[in-house]
């Protein structure tokens, strides 16, 4: 967690400590936000049918980050990665991906560099 330091005290922040962190990535295959959102929803159904976790997005037992570059088509690499990070429902997922998909298009179509 978190540390805060002066010269005398050291002081760290155990909150989350001792709560496990599953990092799953996979690879840019996911096109929509729906089927990004889909993808989460099969892993949540399979991480509690294998009592990995409970998978309570409310209770902050799943977060989600996504990660969106889009590219001009016929081109062959992927622009400027954006990550959006800490997503708590599958709403969110999709929304947060439509909308940045949407604003990296707006941006390339302006000839704006995406930061």
């Amino acid at each position: 967690g978190p540390r805060i330091a002066d010269s005398t005290h050291s002081l760290v922040d155990y909150n989350r400590s001792g709560t496990p962190l599953i990092e799953i990535v996979s690879e840019p295959d996911l096109r929509s936000g729906v089927q990004a959102a889909e993808y989460g929803q099969e892993l949540q159904k399979i991480l509690r049918f294998i009592g990995a976790s409970d998978c309570n997005m409310q209770d902050g037992s799943l977060r989600l980050d996504v990660n969106v570059s889009i590219r001009k088509k016929g081109a062959c690499e992927f622009g400027t990665k954006i990550e959006i990070k800490n997503l708590n429902s599958f709403g969110s997922v999709q929304k947060s991906i439509e909308h940045e998909i949407e604003r990296q298009a707006a941006a390339l179509d302006m000839g704006e560099k995406l930061q």
